[in-house]
């Protein structure tokens, strides 16, 4: 599988007068190309596919490369009737 390097960056804000921290990732050629600060410590190995949908280069608004685990949201629950064990709906519902 082919991999590309994506980097988090800074970037000057002229409005607020400071160095901002961006809330995309982008290749090292996509960041100096908008004036962007590198973050060399945050190298991270992606699917191509993940850049370039809405600026060359860079990922979606608020992408993680690192996936947060996903907690379990529904409980599966069973019931005893005169007849054994029987699964029921989710959350409870018989």
């Amino acid at each position: 599988m082919t991999t590309i390097t994506v980097y988090q960056f800074t970037k000057y804000d002229i409005a607020n007068d400071e160095n901002c921290h961006s809330c995309r990732w982008g290749t090292r050629k996509a960041i100096e190309r908008i004036g962007g600060e590198v973050l060399e410590n945050t190298a991270t190995e992606v699917d191509p596919a993940v850049s370039g949908r809405e600026i060359d280069g860079m990922t979606e608004r608020n992408y993680s490369p690192h996936p947060r685990p996903q907690f379990q949201t529904q409980v599966r629950a069973y019931a005893f009737s005169q007849t054994g064990l029987r699964k029921s709906g989710p959350c409870g519902a018989v």
